[in-house]
């Protein structure tokens, strides 16, 4: 998700950075990991338009929080291309700074971690051939 941040219109950068918070909570609902564990949510934003009136800068206050322990993270972002940014700041959050590693360790992510093959998943689909 590029930001093209040429016209002034907030609700436009604000529609779509919305549709982009509600696309990676969707990824962690489904994923057969996290299972839906964690949610972002945008706390603030700030849309500040250039003094030539050229363009803007959007900058958004997110947060992730674990719904299992309550425990919860927030941080700005303020660039063209929040996408990478934000995937990489969930990923660390959870990996690093929830340490749900050390909490509740998954049989199948520990065995990734552990570079052996997972059990097959219970709901996985055994293959006939």
């Amino acid at each position: 998700m590029i930001f093209n941040m040429t016209t002034l219109n907030r609700k436009k950068y604000q529609r779509a950075f919305n549709k982009f918070v509600r696309d990676i909570n969707k990824n962690i609902e489904n994923d057969w990991l996290w299972n839906g564990r964690f949610v972002i949510r945008q706390k603030q934003y700030h849309f500040k338009p250039f003094e030539d009136k050229s363009g803007a800068e959007f900058f958004v206050l997110l947060s992730c929080t674990d719904t299992k322990t309550g425990e919860e993270r927030t941080a700005w972002f303020n660039n063209f291309d929040f996408s990478w940014q934000i995937w990489m700041w969930v990923n660390d959050t959870i990996i690093h700074d929830f340490k749900v590693w050390d909490e509740d360790p998954d049989p199948h992510a520990q065995a990734i971690l552990e570079g052996r093959s997972p059990a097959p998943l219970p709901w996985a689909k055994e293959s006939h051939s």
